[in-house]
């Protein structure tokens, strides 16, 4: 009896944590998505283009489905923006990048990234040496092999990598220039003549830096005339 109950626990575990686990992103499935998504597609003056599509989270680039189920990049020189899960991205500077806020002197985009940098940190856990435990992490680092490659066979492997942590970062995008959505990064972006105007606005407005719709306040005063 206590065997069957501790493998009953068992398969119950499985089925609880199975889902979840899924979820997240690891180096064999590096995309923003846990499944390739309905959208659409809007190219420089084309039509807009339906696909099954995904960012990947190494350079945040567009991929697509084809006909036959293998996986495609799309080249982000045609590519203006497109519309994945319901959620809307923008072509900034060569990275897909989503939506959060918008009017109509710009808009606050976000950008999420995997963080690579994390599985290059040596930390010898449990007993192994820092080379030991740093190479584990890198075997299991794939940055662009999944392009060519058939979807269901990297979702199966998805397991299979290291877990991928997303890092976000806040941008405005306004006169098609974007800027890191940061007070002296702004401030480095303004000419002479504005950046007393700058400082007083910012004493009047208490700009909440990681937050989208107050970001969007600075978006339009950049965007206003001196």
């Amino acid at each position: 009896m206590k065997k069957r109950i501790l493998y009953l626990a068992g398969i119950l575990a499985f089925f609880l944590s199975g889902p979840a686990c899924a979820q997240e992103p690891t180096t064999t499935w590096p995309y923003l998505f846990p499944a390739f998504e309905s959208g659409a597609v809007a190219f420089h003056g084309a039509n807009n283009k339906s696909y099954l599509l995904n960012i990947h989270l190494r350079r945040g680039q567009l991929h697509y489905l084809d006909e036959k189920g293998l996986i495609r990049e799309a080249n982000l020189l045609e590519v203006e923006g497109a519309e994945i899960g319901g959620k809307t991205y923008l072509n900034v500077g060569g990275e897909m990048m989503e939506v959060v806020s918008r009017s109509k002197n710009g808009c606050v985009v976000v950008e999420k990234l995997g963080d690579y940098d994390a599985l290059l940190e040596t930390g010898g856990a449990y007993g192994s040496s820092s080379v030991t435990s740093a190479t584990r992490k890198l075997s299991s680092i794939e940055t662009d092999s999944q392009i060519n490659q058939y979807h269901m066979l990297l979702q199966n492997s998805r397991s299979e990598g290291e877990m991928l942590d997303i890092i976000t970062k806040y941008y405005l995008f306004y006169q098609g220039n974007s800027v890191r959505a940061d007070r002296r990064e702004v401030e480095k972006r303004l000419p002479e003549n504005r950046k007393a105007e700058w400082k007083a606005w910012l004493k009047a407005n208490k700009i909440k830096w990681s937050q989208p719709e107050s970001l969007q306040k600075v978006v339009d005063f950049l965007n206003t005339e001196p």
